[in-house]
């Protein structure tokens, strides 16, 4: 592997004597030893909706596939929830969301009486973007917050110098004309940066979280920058331009129409900031992550899962395993498909081993660092438990089996065995053939979870006792 720290070559102490200042000097050697880190993440994007999967014959999403051609596609990637929030406070702290409690989207039932929903306080500084604020990059977020409703769990708040976008769980497409009294009444289809209204609003929305992505890389290029960017495509509502659904006017159903209309707008964005790496010179200078929040939802938005089991919201593949892809050209060979299970977890540990960024103790990581894989000095990762809980349903899997537990509110719950790494459709139930692997990993599940926080909040009205019901509302 090539040393991708090398420093530069001009020594530090003959720029201060050029009167380049202690300050320059700093800067030049760190965008020397830290290359950039761009996270570019879908929303209820199937596993069958970029082209580099082969499964849909309609979708075309260029660019997603030359991300993952110029890298390593990973094909057995996961998040850690089947709907959003959970899933991104998972990637973003690095750790399973159930440790604090984050097992759903924030919803009208609450554990007990007085709890606000959000990343609980002790939390509001574990995530990636604090962590490389304080490694000296400059921090952008571009797109969809999904964490509670109080300005300290927005993202200008918690490690991120730059904020462009919304803070719930969907917005319109076409938000049109707003100010701050428009922002009070229909918060649905308001857009922020930082903590001011965007009264200059007239693009398509993921035109323009496109646009503001590519003006923080050219106006950070410089200096060593770390850019999230949570794209709300594909989720609903389902919205498309009519360029885009002009292209997809053979498709006969005008929902899988719209679906792949948007589609195709998410990848030609992720192609201008693509582009906008290569204009600058900064491709191999960026490590790039592509994945989606979770599964897709066919009878919901229209996007496909093939081969997988299921959708969104459930914990067969079908809701969690997802597309995802990491290029950094030079570094990681070109070309890859790589099988290993991997986890949304595992990012923030890889790109801080990409960044020289130490990881701290207190970080209370779950992931693995993946670059040895990813350049090829490891062939496989050591084999380890993946785990899921939606307080609802649990499952685990390991390199070769996956344990479903559709219920695990029930006393005795129902059980799925799957031989996955041959399985992928979780076609057929083993249970009853393997008790010896049901036990083992209901034991190893069991024992995750007991370290856990339980469950603080949710939509599900059998999750917690009738008298927290709805009675939460305001703290969302």
């Amino acid at each position: 592997m090539k040393n991708v720290f090398k420093k530069t070559a001009v020594s530090m102490t003959v720029l201060a004597a050029l009167g380049s200042g202690a300050a320059f000097a700093q800067s030049i050697e760190q965008s020397q030893t830290q290359p950039n880190v761009v996270i570019l993440f879908a929303d209820d994007l199937g596993y069958a909706d970029v082209g580099y999967h082969n499964s849909s014959k309609d979708v075309e999403t260029p660019n997603m596939d030359r991300l993952a051609a110029s890298g390593a596609a990973l094909t057995a990637g996961y998040v850690t929830a089947p709907v959003c929030g959970p899933s991104r406070a998972g990637l973003t702290s690095g750790r399973y969301q159930q440790r604090f409690g984050f097992h759903n989207n924030t919803g009208p039932f609450v554990r007990e009486e007085g709890i606000v929903q959000g990343t609980p306080d002790g939390m509001l500084n574990n995530n990636f973007g604090y962590y490389f604020q304080q490694a000296g990059y400059v921090t952008g977020m571009v797109g969809k917050h999904h964490d509670g409703k109080q300005r300290k769990f927005w993202p200008h708040h918690r490690g991120f110098d730059e904020f462009y976008g919304f803070n719930n769980g969907a917005a319109n497409y076409f938000v049109g004309p707003q100010n701050q009294e428009t922002a009070s009444s229909k918060p649905f289809s308001v857009m922020y940066r930082n903590d001011k209204v965007d009264d200059n609003f007239d693009e398509y929305l993921t035109d323009r979280f496109g646009s503001e992505a590519i003006s923080f890389i050219e106006r950070h290029k410089d200096s060593p920058f770390f850019l999230y960017v949570p794209f709300n495509g594909v989720h609903g509502p389902l919205q498309a331009t009519e360029e885009d659904l002009e292209r997809y006017a053979h498709i006969e159903d005008k929902k899988r129409r719209k679906l792949l209309a948007m589609n195709y707008n998410v990848d030609r964005n992720i192609g201008r900031i693509l582009d906008t790496l290569e204009e600058n010179e900064l491709t191999e200078n960026t490590i790039v992550f592509f994945l989606s929040d979770n599964g897709g939802k066919p009878k919901g938005n229209a996007s496909y899962n093939l081969p997988l089991r299921a959708q969104k919201g459930t914990l067969w593949d079908g809701g969690i395993r997802i597309p995802f892809a990491v290029s950094w050209p030079g570094t990681i060979p070109a070309g890859q498909t790589i099988d290993e299970p991997i986890i949304s977890l595992d990012i923030l540990p890889t790109m801080a081993a990409a960044a020289n960024v130490d990881v701290q103790a207190d970080w209370n990581l779950d992931g693995v660092n993946l670059l040895p894989l990813l350049t090829g000095e490891d062939k496989s990762l050591e084999n380890r438990f993946l785990y899921w809980n939606t307080s609802m349903a649990g499952a685990i899997r390991d390199h070769d089996w996956k344990l479903v537990m559709p219920n695990i509110r029930n006393q005795r719950p129902r059980v799925q065995l799957f031989n996955i790494s041959n399985d992928i459709s979780e076609s057929k139930d083993l249970a009853k053939e393997h008790p010896e692997q049901v036990k083992r990993l209901q034991e190893a599940w069991n024992a995750w979870d007991a370290e856990n926080e339980a469950a603080m909040w949710g939509w599900n009205r059998n999750m917690f006792p009738v008298e927290t019901n709805w009675r939460n509302l305001n703290s969302l």
